[in-house]
């Protein structure tokens, strides 16, 4: 008699479910973390490093499959084999009707990538990931020095704890509706590249002279950077387009309001508006607009406001026994109606930390995203704090005004990656 094993599955987590139904050739839904080593991979202990990372992020291990009300993972029998960089940056990943696994592991010379589909896990966990991967290499490629335990870079959770759905533990009805701030953004209006095409610009900047700048405007490196981000796009603004706000998608990891070891997606966002054409033109003006604006909107009860409302649509029972297609439509409805909320999205994961024996071998962190309009991505490792920027359109003035004002400000920039190669190797 034949025996039949049931496969393992889990729904997709709150936020993770828009991907499904939005993700195609203008944004492939795709991000990527990447670490620069100081010396040239080896193929086969890279290979040997992603078959231990595995063994600790087996719930990466699954494919996503449709149902009846909702898309949901599968586990999987596919292993993931490393490859040498092989195409662009943020290429597709997920195929429908297709199995195959949400991530890719790549190298390029001294650089070790980490690709995934954003419905399989957020930035915080695809760092977990990576930092995990290139700590396992590291102690192939160098064991005398890195000898680990890997435990040293990993969280201190059990399986289940990092397969959570913390959307689902902590969602509330009994908090009251908050007023969120909405906006009817200025929206950019440049030549596009070529369909699905997507352009990369990034540059390091010393994390102390970054931070010392941000201090003697008495804030935060993130306020700053938010701040020349938002003057960035107005400098190449008409008077008549600044009538409208410039707006900023800002995404917040939950995990610092709310306790959670999960390596599944678990973030929300905060948008920030600033009309330039009632507002001060000045930067330190902005500045103190934008840190009023953080304080204001970054608390447990205005973050747990804007989660929970996320949520009340998921948990609303005519919304439950909608079949699949129908959601879809409406999540694609839904995301086509919200593309004039923002100008652009600020993403940040901060500051990244490797134990101290690590340090020789690491050069430096980046993180970027595929989008169909402009983001701009930020991490810092040691004193290298790389600002990656993507977009879909052919000219970079944005780009060219965001590092101006920072060299304006006595901040060095050096940019490792123009058009669609990556330099700096």
């Amino acid at each position: 008699m034949a025996h039949f094993s049931r496969k393992k599955w889990r729904t997709l987590e709150n936020t993770a479910k828009i991907f499904p139904a939005t993700s195609g050739k203008k944004d492939e839904r795709v991000f990527r973390l990447s670490c620069q080593l100081t010396e040239e991979i080896n193929p086969e202990k890279l290979q040997k490093a992603l078959d231990l990372c595995m063994e600790d992020y087996s719930l990466f291990l699954c494919v996503l499959r449709c149902g009846i009300f909702w898309n949901y993972l599968e586990e999987s029998e596919l292993r993931p084999v490393v490859r040498e960089e092989y195409r662009p940056p943020c290429s597709q990943i997920y195929v429908r009707d297709q199995k195959n696994l949400l991530f890719e592991v790549t190298y390029y010379k001294k650089r070790i990538s980490f690709e995934t589909y954003h419905a399989l896990t957020d930035g915080t966990g695809a760092l977990q990931f990576l930092k995990s991967l290139i700590y396992y290499y590291l102690m192939e490629a160098y064991p005398h020095c890195v000898k680990g335990p890997v435990s040293q870079v990993q969280a201190d959770a059990t399986d289940e704890e990092m397969a959570e759905d913390s959307f689902d533990k902590y969602y509330s009805n009994k908090e009251a509706a908050e007023d969120i701030p909405k906006y009817k953004s200025h929206q950019l209006k440049y030549h596009r590249l070529e369909y699905g095409q997507m352009r990369l610009v990034e540059g390091i900047v010393p994390t102390d002279a970054l931070i010392s700048t941000a201090r003697s405007f008495q804030t935060t490196a993130t306020v700053y950077l938010t701040a020349v981000l938002l003057c960035a796009i107005a400098r190449d603004m008409s008077p008549r387009q600044k009538k409208r706000p410039v707006a900023l998608m800002i995404p917040v990891n939950l995990r610092s309001y709310f306790p959670s070891s999960s390596v599944r997606n678990f973030f929300g966002w905060i948008d920030i508006g600033y009309n330039f054409s009632k507002q001060s033109e000045k930067l330190e003006d902005v500045i103190a607009f934008t840190a009023e604006f953080f304080k204001k909107e970054l608390t447990p009860k205005r973050i747990a406001a804007r989660m929970n409302g996320f949520m009340r649509m998921e948990k609303n029972p005519f919304m439950r026994i909608l079949p699949l297609p129908l959601k879809l439509w409406g999540m694609q409805a839904g995301a086509a109606f919200s593309t004039s909320a923002d100008t652009a999205v600020f993403s940040n994961i901060g500051r990244i930390q490797m134990p101290v024996e690590c340090e020789p071998y690491i050069d430096w962190f980046d993180f970027y995203t595929s989008t169909p309009k402009m983001e701009l991505c930020m991490c810092s490792w040691k004193n290298k704090l790389t600002v990656s920027f993507t977009s879909g359109y052919a000219n970079t003035r944005i780009e060219r005004n965001f590092f101006r004002m920072l060299t304006e400000q006595g901040i060095l920039v050096e940019i490792i990656a123009l058009g669609g190669e990556k330099g700096g190797d």
